[in-house]
């Protein structure tokens, strides 16, 4: 079996046996791990492959949570179509998203994005008849095949089996002429676009499939928690996001699955710190970009390279 195989093989039968032993509350937290990796797989498309900057996508988050929440309480429909509807809708709105990316770059795409997850918000704080406003909603338990999980033990094997197929799009999505054609624009939009390359039309898919993911996990999120407000959803959270993908790594499958580790169990691990935690984020977030600019995914390429061995992967 060739390394890498060998790599994904047990990577996946570590995740697989991970939850036994834990009670409740560890399930819940394994469960959170897979909801972030998928946003940040969602990231690693838009900013490791598309170079396009998003402080926003806690917009295409809530979206999606309300969007499954809705179709499965008001139109009765099954809990996977509501996580595809999820994902749908936040992908419409991330095609919309793109059009200001089209003509600004850098801080400005920055604060469009901010204003768009902040407009999100308010409108689904305000939107009482429909979304439930200041009191929230509902959202019932995940069930398949007409069978309702009451455990995170079994939620959590739908969601490792979910984020596996993100990440096996997300990986083919990267060698595919599409995803080649994003990462030469993110290098030298100048030089692509000379190629041939349509910069509009590959900044849209970039923003649209970023948040098509980022909707279902919004989506497997709302039937996780259980029921939604809108104080969720906040700049914070976007924040988070952004740290939890530079962390474990922007441009690698694995750095999403490590910066969703890093998102649900520091809070856990930095508990007794209580109003110190932020400075102490903010601390390993900088550490992060000075000593690991490829994210805690790089660790073993930096050992190696100290060591005088080719990064793994190298021929």
């Amino acid at each position: 079996m060739p390394p890498r195989k060998l790599v994904i093989f047990l990577v996946v039968a570590v995740l697989a046996a991970l939850p036994f032993g834990l009670g409740n509350y560890g399930y819940y937290i394994l469960a959170s791990v897979m909801i972030y990796a998928m946003v940040g797989l969602s990231l690693n498309i838009l900013i490791g492959m598309g170079g396009q900057i998003s402080i926003g996508h806690a917009g295409f988050w809530a979206l999606g949570a309300y969007a499954s929440a809705i179709v499965v309480t008001k139109a009765g429909l099954p809990f996977l179509v509501g996580v595809l509807a999820g994902g749908v809708v936040a992908g419409l709105f991330g095609a919309l998203v793109a059009l200001p990316a089209l003509r600004v770059q850098g801080h400005y795409l920055a604060i469009a994005t901010l204003g768009f997850a902040l407009f999100v918000q308010q409108m689904l704080f305000e939107w009482e008849s429909f979304t439930g406003g200041r009191q929230g909603l509902f959202v019932p338990r995940p069930s398949l095949f007409g069978t309702e999980m009451q455990s995170d033990f079994g939620y959590y094997y739908v969601l490792l089996a979910i984020f596996l197929l993100l990440a096996w799009i997300a990986h083919n999505f990267a060698k595919s002429h599409t995803g080649r054609s994003l990462m030469a624009l993110r290098m030298s939009a100048v030089a692509a676009e000379c190629c041939g390359i349509p910069r509009p039309k590959h900044v849209i898919i970039a923003f649209a499939t970023s948040a098509f993911f980022t909707g279902v996990s919004g989506a497997l999120f709302a039937h996780l928690l259980g029921h939604l407000s809108t104080e969720t959803f906040s700049l914070a959270a976007s924040l988070s996001f952004l740290s939890m993908a530079v962390i474990g790594g922007l441009h690698s499958r694995g750095g999403a699955l490590l910066g969703g580790f890093y998102l649900a169990l520091a809070p856990e691990v930095l508990r007794e710190f209580k109003d110190a935690q932020m400075v102490i984020y903010g601390v390993l977030l900088i550490l992060c970009v000075q000593f690991l600019p490829g994210g805690l995914i790089s660790i073993v390429d930096v050992v190696r390279s100290r060591l005088g061995r080719k990064p793994l992967g190298t021929p």
